[in-house]
């Protein structure tokens, strides 16, 4: 076996030329897929960043009446021993309670309806970074009575750090809430959606403004293993019982979850065209390179060189081709996608306004994992072993007399 590894080795730098071509052809095959899934992952973390990690958590626990009627009566009785047995669970690295619930928010002439939403802001914090969103002014602190405002919100209610926003809306058992607040931050979500009607304020004084003392609407948690998810969810149910629903974020927010496997359908849809056009080339390719060699190849049958080991060198030297390009494909693809990774394209015009109409961040980044690096060179490989089946049966039927007169 070694001896036929070392034969294809010398055949193929024979010549260069051709197999320069080929080894550039399965590069630029296994560049373009590993460069196309990357941006399709990287759109997916992003679409799942803007929302799930910057606000609503990968499970969020709510009093069993509040999904059909998302009213503060129907919110959970916040006791402290709730969280202790949520975080219990070893897969919880945080649980944040919240009080929330629609409101009017009212700045001079301008008026508009918003998420209020009271919370514990250092476990908040440590949730969703909702600190290192401030652009103006102080984050919150426990017993602060001040007001954090989403970026595109202040704009357009025209309320700066200090200035007083007067909130409107309907407290525990249909008690009128009104109450007026002052701006103590400025903050900037990456989903324009969030960004246009986010308030927070203490959890206290959320309490407080609606009349529902020990309330809350719901917990929010992160995850130590996002990929334990729906094990996780099934656990807390158990643990919680009946009169709580616990639910991940994919069954919250169903129209993103529906984007993604829309879009990742036709994603998949675009690697395998993809796929089918190397496969083509390759084929191409090799049939040519057998074309070219039939007069050394009946030579070599001539001599008595079997036809079906002549078949296993050449076998040798496509798969030696094939690693070649697949790794040089590797290699280059890597600082691409790592770069944006790093710095993701900003996009403008109509594609950025179409994907911010979406309540995206307009942005193309890329994942970097190394799962579909192999998997995308591993899909190019085997195509390369099948694109030259046909060629390399054509050479063990070779008729010598043909071959020697080519």
């Amino acid at each position: 076996m070694t001896y036929y590894f070392k034969m294809a080795w010398r055949n193929i730098w024979r010549n260069k030329r051709r197999t320069l071509i080929t080894a550039a052809s399965i590069l630029f095959a296994v560049f373009f897929a590993i460069f196309m899934r990357a941006i399709q992952l990287g759109s997916y973390g992003n679409m799942v960043d803007n929302v799930v990690q910057a606000y609503t958590g990968y499970i969020q626990i709510f009093d069993h009446r509040y999904q059909e009627d998302k009213v503060i009566d129907h919110s959970i009785d916040y006791k402290d021993g709730l969280l202790d047995k949520i975080e219990a669970h070893s897969n919880v690295t945080i649980a944040v309670p919240r009080l929330e619930s629609f409101a009017l928010a009212s700045s001079g002439t301008k008026t508009k309806g918003i998420m209020l939403v009271g919370t514990d802001p250092a476990r908040d914090d440590e949730l969703t970074n909702l600190s290192g969103k401030i652009v103006e002014g102080e984050y919150l602190k426990e017993g602060d009575t001040g007001l954090l405002v989403s970026q595109r919100l202040a704009s357009y209610l025209k309320a700066g750090i200090g200035d007083t926003i007067v909130l409107i809306s309907q407290g525990y058992h249909g008690i009128g809430a009104a109450d007026q607040y002052k701006v103590q931050g400025i903050i900037k979500f990456p989903s324009p959606d969030l960004d246009n009607k986010m308030i927070f304020m203490d959890l206290g004084l959320c309490q407080e403004f609606y009349s529902a003392p020990d309330l809350i609407s719901s917990v929010s948690l992160n995850l130590d293993n996002d990929n334990r998810l729906n094990q996780t969810v099934k656990d807390l149910q158990k643990s919680l019982g009946e009169q709580y629903e616990v639910k991940s974020w994919k069954t919250i927010l169903t129209k993103l979850v529906q984007q993604i496997e829309g879009d990742n359908a036709g994603g998949i849809l675009m690697l395998v065209l993809l796929y089918m056009i190397v496969g083509f080339g390759i084929f191409g390719t090799v049939q040519m390179m057998t074309t070219e060699r039939r007069k050394e190849f009946g030579v070599m049958v001539a001599v008595g060189m079997q036809k079906t080991k002549l078949g296993g060198i050449l076998i040798i030297e496509m798969l030696l081709i094939g690693i070649l390009g697949t790794l040089a494909g590797i290699v280059l693809s890597i600082p691409v996608v790592y770069e944006m990774y790093i710095h993701p394209i900003t996009l403008s015009g109509e594609v950025a306004e179409s994907i911010m109409s979406f309540g995206m961040e307009p942005i193309m980044p890329t994942a970097w994992e190394a799962g579909y690096f192999f998997s995308q060179a591993g899909v190019v490989l085997i195509i390369v072993s099948i694109a030259i089946f046909f060629p390399i049966l054509g050479v063990t039927r070779l008729k010598v007399n043909k071959a020697l007169r080519a």
